[in-house]
């Protein structure tokens, strides 16, 4: 029996992390009486440079008191070769993206 319970809890933990919700915008309703929101997007520039923008948006009591954007340049990450969604499609060889990563103090 002593055997049985570390396994049955291992079958626990293995199906709580499968859960199949996305992570995409999981908040229904934003906090804006103080708060700042900010939208992150790549754009391919040409094969060796990409754009990388930042928008902010600064709320105050459910007003916009300030919006702006930052945009830097950053090297292309190159090409990669991607399946395509059908039989149609076939091979393709597209530009390689970033991933965000973000970190809140």
């Amino acid at each position: 029996m002593k055997q049985l319970l570390p396994l049955g809890i291992a079958l626990v933990l293995l199906i709580s992390a499968c859960n199949d919700q996305s992570n995409e915008d999981q908040s229904k309703t934003l906090d804006k009486t103080a708060s700042i929101e900010v939208a992150l997007s790549t754009k391919h520039l040409d094969s060796l440079k990409d754009i990388l923008t930042t928008h902010y948006k600064v709320w105050r009591h459910g007003i916009v008191v300030k919006e702006y954007s930052k945009t830097d340049t950053l090297p292309s990450l190159g090409k990669m070769v991607a399946d395509g969604d059908d039989e149609h499609t076939g091979t393709q060889i597209i530009p390689r993206d970033y991933e965000f990563y973000v970190t809140v103090k």
